[in-house]
């Protein structure tokens, strides 16, 4: 017998009776906690195809608002909406429809004058009023007036009665970590303007301002209950430049603001605008689904902690996508928010077979409409089922599906002082460092509650290259890290519900445009 021959009969016997080592096979991957499974599952459902990217006011908003509800029902929380429904439905204005008379017209740098094209050249803003104004411009910087914050476009400005034109963003760009970054929202410097007595203001995008597109502001972006009380149009860049005298004027101030750090609003020597906006405000629906978990205690369960989540996103992109080419694409929005809605389903899920260590109640709410200027919030303060003073504090998930090093910003401790030891106490799990910051609340459905003066946190795991757009998938996300932050928020909950604590309010952040 050959040797080989003779060495596979004996490991053909070895392997037989379980000698011979069989070829290593890998282990299998680790199931995730339960936990982590259904958030995924929740966010899988969240972004799919059938909801078609949870855009309010369309069909496949309304239809994630109805899978929210039964979501709620199945936690155990009962309906705390309008008329014993789950649903909170609010009107607003989605855009404008532009008629026939509308037009611009301007004169200074082109000395002639020009009128300028509808929808190449200007476009009225969603929150515009109709109505005409002619008059003097005025450069207004970027339309920000902070004393608090060492800026104001308008010291020692007269605009009343004038034409402004200021520059989108701030003078830290679009940096969503900027102290202006709650200031930039179109509709808040329309309010500012409205509130100086200026007739009008035309926005356009600095040719200095980095990562931004040179663009006119979408006609629905910047959505709102009602318009602002004043004109307000979004033009191209040839517009603003042709308003000054010399060639370079604009890049020239832009340049003095963003190096010097000071504003150069004045008036622009000569120029002038004639501007007619007929519009008609254009409505649609949308809703927060608003479910409570009441505490045990009557004599405390009048009194409730807010936890929220917006469940919007932007539909197939038509409007606010990131990508250049992301108009008739599915955004799935998995970060933001469906990561911050599925965390919020699991703290529901959670919190009910635990009821009885709650004193006050556990408010759930999942906001409509954030996307476009934090409407559902907006409104939820201004019509909320308890009275506000019963608010004890509110909670705000966002963003919160990429847990990277296990950094968590926790954002708003400066709405109170009692956060900083509520949260010493309660500590960290594992797998989770939170970086604590005073300010950072705004844009985000935390706002609202802090301008009413509740305190509030804004729960947040970072920005990312799939903001806004197509790839921010399912796929992407940190299932065991949003466990982590449920982990983290649970005990906070659980101290403020229990009734140990009410904490104190401590910094107003100034007026919400929309209050």
């Amino acid at each position: 017998m050959r040797r080989s021959t003779a060495f596979g009969a004996v490991a053909a016997v070895l392997a037989a009776v379980g000698l011979l080592a069989a070829p290593p096979v890998p282990a299998p991957a680790p199931e995730p906690p339960e936990a982590a499974r259904r958030i995924r599952a929740d966010v899988e459902t969240l972004t799919s195809e059938a909801l078609a990217g949870r855009r309010a006011g369309s069909p496949g908003g309304e239809a994630t608002v109805r899978l929210l509800a039964g979501s709620f029902r199945k936690a155990g929380l009962l309906p705390a909406g309008d008329a014993g429904s789950y649903f909170q439905t609010f009107e607003y204005v989605d855009g404008v429809d532009v008629g026939g008379k509308t037009s611009l017209a301007t004169a200074a740098g082109v000395p002639a004058g020009r009128r300028w094209q509808a929808g190449s050249h200007f476009r009225p803003l969603a929150f515009t009023a109709a109505g005409e104004a002619e008059g003097e411009v005025v450069f207004a910087g970027y339309g920000i007036s902070a004393p608090e914050l060492g800026w104001d476009d308008y010291a020692g400005l007269d605009v009343k009665g004038k034409i402004l034109l200021a520059l989108r963003y701030s003078p830290d760009g679009d940096d969503p970590r900027s102290p202006f970054a709650p200031l930039t929202a179109l509709r808040a410097k329309a309010a500012t303007a409205r509130e100086r007595g200026a007739a009008a203001i035309l926005f356009a995008t600095g040719p200095r301002t980095k990562g931004v597109r040179n663009e006119l502001a979408p006609l629905r972006n910047e959505a709102s209950f009602r318009d602002a009380g004043i004109l307000a149009v979004s033009v191209t860049r040839p517009v603003a430049d042709g308003l000054f005298p010399t060639p370079g004027g604009l890049d020239l101030l832009q340049r003095r603001m963003d190096e010097a750090r000071l504003p150069a609003s004045a008036p622009i020597p000569g120029a002038r605008v004639s501007l007619v906006l007929d519009v008609t405000p254009r409505t649609a629906r949308a809703s927060n689904v608003v479910g409570i978990l009441p505490g045990f205690d009557r004599t405390t369960n009048t009194e409730v902690v807010v936890v929220g989540a917006h469940w919007d996103h932007l539909g197939t992109g038509a409007l606010a996508s990131l990508d250049p080419e992301g108009a008739g694409k599915l955004h799935p929005g998995a970060d933001d928010n469906a990561s911050g809605v599925a965390a919020l389903l699991e703290l529901a899920r959670s919190f009910g077979p635990r009821r009885r260590e709650l004193k006050r109640s556990l408010l759930f709410v999942s906001f409509g409409a954030e996307e476009l200027g934090t409407l559902g919030s907006l409104h939820f303060v201004q019509h909320p089922p308890v009275p506000v003073d019963r608010i004890v504090a509110m909670v705000n998930l966002d963003m919160v599906g990429r847990l990277r090093s296990g950094r968590l910003e926790v954002h708003g401790l400066g709405t109170s002082p009692g956060w900083k030891p509520l949260l010493e106490r309660t500590g960290r799990p594992p797998g989770v460092t939170p970086v604590l910051l005073d300010g950072g609340l705004g844009p985000s459905d935390a706002m609202p509650f802090a301008a009413a003066s509740r305190p509030a946190l804004y729960l947040f795991t970072g920005m990312h290259s799939d903001y806004h757009r197509p790839s921010d998938t399912a796929a992407t996300l940190n299932y065991e890290g949003i466990a982590a932050v449920d982990a983290f928020l649970a005990p906070v909950l659980t101290i403020l519900a229990g009734g140990e604590t009410r904490l104190p309010f401590s910094k107003k952040p100034g007026p919400h445009p929309f209050f």
